[in-house]
């Protein structure tokens, strides 16, 4: 049996439903996140099997015990397109600690296949567009929010979720937290 998982850490942001808001109208429309699934991924690993968790959990917790707690800043929108169209609306993730602990997430996976990531750009999803309308002032948008701040503090937890698909969006179940110094 599988279960579908990703390592990430849950995240609380400010000021969402006047983000929420200024979007909408601008006519953009797609799939908002729910704020209890809000969190950025270090990494997915798709579907798992069932009796590999026990050693993938000791594995994360081994090398996770090197990581300090870094201080997270959630400032500014972004947003990945797909052929010259958002597709993903978020908010980035600044820290110099969080590549140290994506790299040690990266080293508890090599021994399951995982290979290295070559690339590692960290977000809190808030939005999958559907519907993509008024260009200039969604960039304009972007580019006012460079600077503002969603939210500070520690990231004290890193978490091994379970990602279960429904028709009312995903349930995301702690299989294991790592809390970090």
């Amino acid at each position: 049996m599988k279960k579908r998982l990703f390592i990430g850490t849950k995240v609380r942001l400010d000021e969402l439903d006047k983000v929420r808001k200024e979007i909408t109208s601008f006519g953009i429309e797609g799939k908002w996140v729910e704020e209890e699934n809000l969190h950025f991924t270090y990494r997915f690993l798709g579907d798992f099997e069932e009796e590999k968790i026990p050693p993938l959990i000791l594995s994360l917790k081994g090398k996770l015990k090197l990581c300090r707690a870094p201080e997270v800043v959630y400032r500014g929108v972004g947003f990945f397109e797909k052929k010259g169209i958002p597709r993903v609306f978020f908010v980035r993730v600044e820290s110099e600690g969080i590549q140290r602990i994506k790299n040690a997430v990266d080293q508890a996976l090599l021994p399951f296949g995982y290979p290295l990531d070559k690339e590692f750009v960290p977000h809190v999803t808030l939005l999958r567009i559907k519907r993509f309308r008024r260009a200039t002032k969604f960039k304009s948008y972007v580019h006012r929010m460079k600077d503002f701040v969603f939210g500070e503090g520690k990231v004290n937890v890193v978490t091994l979720f379970e990602s279960k698909l429904t028709s009312q969006g995903p349930i995301y179940t702690a299989v294991e937290e790592f809390h970090l110094d």
